[in-house]
């Protein structure tokens, strides 16, 4: 009796198991979208190096440094900075936003006076005051044994297109980080990823 068949007929499975991978990764490949292309992408210059670039509908999409901090003692462990794609020189101004997430541990809300108090600054020294403000308190468990929601809060800007690096939120006196005062937050892109 041949060994050979059953050797053979392995290898063929394998093969075939292979083929079949290779198909469902190259299926999943061909069926991602690619990402679409900004209709008029404007001319190197036009837009502030802060927004990134724009010429794909990929949106401005950001942590702040330090991400981590308090604001009037409210423990903040994520600040996050978004804003549209696409943006074009003929733009009137950009909803630039800011969004704090509070320890789990903190009820919150962040109060909106304090919130008001925030500015962004540009390299220019410019200042802009914020457009809108919005906090929400710690939301109960969906679920019995499940986590709460944690308490969240929302600073929205509308920044000139031609807004210049370096951008900061300025926190009004309220921010602190490791007991010491805290002023600003860079809203830029970062230059290296933090440890």
């Amino acid at each position: 009796m041949s060994t050979t068949a059953p050797a053979a007929r392995t290898r063929w499975r394998h093969a075939a198991v292979a083929l079949v991978l290779l198909t469902g990764a190259g299926a999943t490949l061909a069926t991602t979208p690619p990402l679409e292309r900004c209709p008029d992408p404007p001319a190197d210059g036009a837009v502030s190096d802060f927004y990134g670039p724009q010429e794909y509908e990929t949106g401005l999409a950001r942590v702040a440094s330090p991400r981590e901090f308090s604001l009037d003692g409210f423990p903040v462990v994520q600040t996050d900075v978004s804003g549209p794609a696409c943006v074009t020189a003929d733009d009137g101004s950009v909803t630039v936003r800011v969004d704090l997430r509070l320890d789990l541990d903190e009820p919150g809300p962040v109060p909106d006076e304090v919130l008001g108090t925030l500015t962004v600054r540009d390299g220019q020294g410019r200042s802009w005051s914020p457009a809108e403000v919005s906090a929400r308190e710690r939301l109960a468990p969906r679920s019995e044994g499940g986590d709460p929601t944690p308490s969240t809060a929302t600073v929205t800007f509308a920044l000139p297109v031609d807004v210049e690096p370096p951008v900061s939120l300025h926190l009004g006196g309220w921010g602190g980080l490791d007991g010491a005062p805290l002023e600003e937050l860079s809203l830029d892109e970062p230059t290296e990823t933090p440890p």
